[in-house]
């Protein structure tokens, strides 16, 4: 389960989130739904360890996500909107570099790129990518380790109905 419990962040004077609880359950879709500013991509950047919390916590069952091992993307799956691979590198070796780090076998690459419809162009470098392929990429990265939790932020952002089914 992850919990939120009495999360609060504030950027200088600016309260971004103020002491916001509530659970989602494992196997469970959870949406945060508010307006730009609200803080949902704060929320995650503090659940997924990049940013710290002013006060309050943010956890995977009773654990931050520092706290999951020498490996958390194998529990936590994320893709966080703006966070990109290098221009240079190629769909299919930013998903290699991950499954290395994640301890996944190499073939896992080309089925992800093959779920989200990137398998023609995984050896095209990420600046010649379109933002729907951006997304595509991204979610693919998020699924690769098949992890139990999948945090996503805005992932239907420049996808085609087809990129959202």
């Amino acid at each position: 389960m992850i919990e939120i419990s009495g999360l609060s962040k504030t950027y200088g004077g600016k309260q971004a989130l103020d002491d916001v609880s509530f659970r989602a359950e494992q196997g469970k879709v959870t949406a945060l739904i508010g307006p730009n500013g609200a803080g949902k991509s704060t929320l995650l950047h503090i659940l997924l360890g990049l940013e710290p919390a002013s006060s309050g916590a943010a956890t995977f069952d009773g654990s931050r996500y520092n706290e999951l091992g020498p490996s958390p993307c194998n529990i936590v799956g994320s893709f966080i909107d703006g966070l990109t691979p290098h221009p240079s590198r190629t769909g299919l070796s930013h998903l290699r570099w991950i499954a290395l780090v994640a301890g996944v076998p190499f073939s896992r690459c080309d089925e992800c790129l093959r779920l989200v419809g990137l398998h023609e162009a995984r050896r095209r470098t990420f600046k010649t990518y379109s933002l729907g392929m951006k997304q595509r990429l991204g979610i693919a990265a998020a699924i690769l380790t098949d992890a139990p939790y999948l945090i996503l932020d805005e992932p239907l952002n420049g996808l085609d109905p087809e990129g959202i089914q």
